[in-house]
């Protein structure tokens, strides 16, 4: 009973976790064997043909719940995408409001967007590891020096591109193996503990994709009940501490160039998640921001923590 009852709950897990997508196709196909395919069946059957009114019956009601659930996870993936735009670090020292988005960065000399978002000169960059290099790196450079390390450790990696990633940052295989063998969730995320709903969302994303393993490697912590759901599921979390320890078992060469990739030209500023080029700091009515280079094509912001976002429009 137990073990049924451990599968129920599974199977409600990964209908509720699943891609909006998922459970819209599902709640058509319900209606549509519900509806015409059991009552079908059941009239050849003196026995089973009561049950054919009952899943006529039942048939709106079972695709509505789905329908439901469907929508609710479309509104949960764009509230994510929005909260995804949140800069978990404080505004640069000199960035101020104004009374107007500037429509486009202003230029130096040096072809660099403004003062602010120069890249760190050659006597700034850290010459070792430590938790404030690892959380000084925007997301798209932390992303790459995730996979850079399993690559390190003999494991083909396949980053995603710019753009909707479905929930996945990168992908691991073994050897010539053409199926991943895990894929891998990032978030540069340092200002508050990561929960349990996107370690779970991640859980849901493997099920689609029927992936065995996951892993959530962030900057910053997990809370208890996040690191609770990942050690009943195959899940791995990896928070900022412990990829550190994880990147300090490499042989010193593997180190080195792991930091060097972190470290090479601008690994500060943000990368617009459309475009995957680097964004330029802006202020509006509302605040500092950051903002797409090529506004107005792109709208995409990043929202500073504190303030509130831009009308782009």
């Amino acid at each position: 009973m137990r073990r049924r009852g451990r599968r129920r709950n599974s199977l409600a897990r990964d209908i509720a976790t699943a891609p909006w997508q998922v459970n819209l196709v599902l709640g058509v196909i319900a209606f549509v064997v519900l509806r015409w395919g059991f009552p079908e069946f059941f009239a050849r059957n003196i026995f089973l043909k009561p049950l054919a009114n009952l899943s006529i019956t039942s048939a709106p009601w079972v695709a509505g719940l789905l329908f439901l659930v469907a929508f609710y996870s479309f509104l949960s993936s764009a509230w994510r995408r929005q909260q995804n735009q949140i800069i978990e670090f404080a505004p640069r020292p000199g960035m101020s409001g104004s009374s107007r988005i500037d429509p486009a960065p202003s230029t130096f000399g040096d072809g660099s967007s403004n003062a602010f978002s120069r890249a760190p000169s050659a006597v700034e960059r850290p010459t070792e590891w430590s938790l404030k290099l690892l959380r000084e790196l925007e997301w798209k450079r932390f992303e790459e020096v995730c996979a850079a390390f399993y690559r390190e450790l003999g494991l083909r990696t396949e980053t995603i591109r710019c753009g909707a990633d479905g929930g996945i940052d990168a992908k691991l295989f073994q050897a010539d193996s053409t199926e991943p063998d895990a894929i891998i969730q990032c978030k540069a995320w340092n200002s508050r503990p990561v929960g349990v709903k996107p370690v779970r969302e991640l859980l849901g994303v493997m099920t689609h994709h029927k992936v065995a393993e996951g892993v959530f490697m962030i900057t910053g912590d997990f809370t208890q009940e996040a690191v609770a759901f990942a050690q009943e599921n195959p899940l791995e979390l990896v928070n900022g501490k412990r990829f550190l320890e994880m990147i300090d078992k490499l042989s010193p060469e593997a180190r080195q160039r792991l930091l060097n990739l972190a470290t090479e030209g601008d690994y500060t500023t943000p990368s617009c998640p459309s475009c995957g080029i680097k964004m330029v700091e802006r202020s509006g009515d509302n605040g500092p921001f950051w903002g797409c280079r090529n506004y107005p094509r792109c709208t995409q912001v990043f929202v500073l923590r504190g303030s509130k976002p831009p009308d782009t429009r």
